[in-house]
């Protein structure tokens, strides 16, 4: 397999890429145990992501394989009092906090177990000015437990819409 490139995109370079990156987004969703369900749909994620790419602190790391979009990671600063929509409140010091709030860490399939996730989630943290990072991730997910073997700790939960998922945070250095 070719060598992976990483590329570090803030919002307004996201523009050029966005369809591109909805495109693996959606495929990388169709599959179990997210299924297509509606919240990961196409019209869903553009909408939330053009809004998130205009929000202070957005970047966006792209990883490709010989020019091919093989994964992305991106998230936004989320400040003091601030929290996922939706959620069950976490502890205090992390509401309170300032925090970054990882939106996405999607890989596709073939390049998955290639370190291609810890990659794009580490240049997507690095020297970030955030006490906390904080993800949502679906329950019964490889990524979950993934997570949770990195130091990632459950602070919430999301039950309104299927498939269900914990808020996760993690210390920034």
């Amino acid at each position: 397999m070719s060598e992976v490139a990483f590329y570090r995109l803030d919002g307004v370079a996201v523009g050029e890429v966005l369809d591109e990156v909805a495109d693996l987004y959606v495929r990388v969703y169709a599959e179990p145990p997210y299924e297509g369900a509606s919240k990961f749909s196409r019209v869903r994620f553009l909408t939330r992501t053009r809004a998130q790419a205009a929000a202070p602190g957005f970047a966006l790391v792209s990883a490709r394989s010989d020019g091919v979009l093989v994964g992305f990671s991106c998230g936004f600063s989320m400040s003091s009092g601030g929290w996922w929509g939706g959620a069950s409140a976490p502890p205090g010091e992390v509401l309170d906090a300032f925090k970054f709030a990882v939106v996405e860490v999607v890989v596709d399939r073939r390049h998955r177990r290639q370190r291609v996730g810890t990659r794009l989630l580490e240049g997507l943290l690095d020297g970030r000015p955030e006490r906390y990072a904080t993800l949502a991730a679906v329950i019964g997910s490889q990524a979950y437990d993934w997570y949770l073997r990195s130091g990632w700790r459950k602070v919430g939960e999301f039950r309104a819409e299927p498939p269900f998922s914990d808020a996760l945070v993690c210390e920034l250095p």
